[in-house]
């Protein structure tokens, strides 16, 4: 039965787990780039000094 209820609900506890490792994953790959993008602009200044 308890297969059944999780499709009745559309909800288990591993798509709790994908969802916060999702976000980990995608907030992970901004702030890299954010990073990336500055230590670039960074370069770019010294480079036309």
């Amino acid at each position: 039965m308890d297969f059944f209820e999780n499709i009745v609900w559309g909800f288990c506890r591993w798509d709790l787990v994908a969802i916060i490792f999702l976000i980990a994953v995608t907030a992970w790959f901004f702030i890299r780039r954010h990073q990336l993008n500055k230590e670039i602009r960074e370069l770019k200044k010294k480079s036309k000094l």
